[in-house]
């Protein structure tokens, strides 16, 4: 008598919890869930070198003693839309400050470029550092 009293007994706390499942798993939810974009997300707005990035460059690092063409700090001359374009990954790690790059602008323990300066190169490239 008990074993049968322990069969029913589980298996109608099987069904209720199947039940419960099939119950909760289907219900609609009523709102729609919230799609964070990140803040620095490119908007549809075109970058260009001439314009938008190359004066960025004369005025933070193609400067004397620096990314010019004359001094060509680690090799590098930021003056020219080759070198900038070939190297803009490197770029990009150096003046966001992350691991394992030279943190860009120099020396270290400078602050880092403004968050919308950075974000305008960042949209260049990935719009595909096109000589515009």
């Amino acid at each position: 008598m008990d074993r049968i009293m322990i069969k029913a007994t589980s298996t109608t706390i099987c069904l209720t919890f199947t039940f419960v499942l099939l119950v909760t798993g289907c219900a609609k939810d009523k709102s729609d869930p919230v799609v964070i974009v990140p803040a620095n997300s490119c908007d549809s707005t075109t970058v260009s070198y001439a314009t938008d990035i190359n004066p960025i460059f004369l005025t933070n690092c193609a400067v004397s003693g620096c990314h010019d063409a004359a001094t060509s700090s680690g090799g590098n001359n930021w003056e020219s839309y080759t070198e900038v374009s070939t190297k803009i990954n490197m770029i990009i790690c150096a003046i966001n400050h992350n691991s394992g790059c030279f943190p860009m602008p120099r020396p270290v323990g400078s602050p880092k470029l403004p968050d919308s300066t950075i974000q305008k190169i960042e949209c260049w490239a990935e719009q595909g550092a096109l000589n515009n």
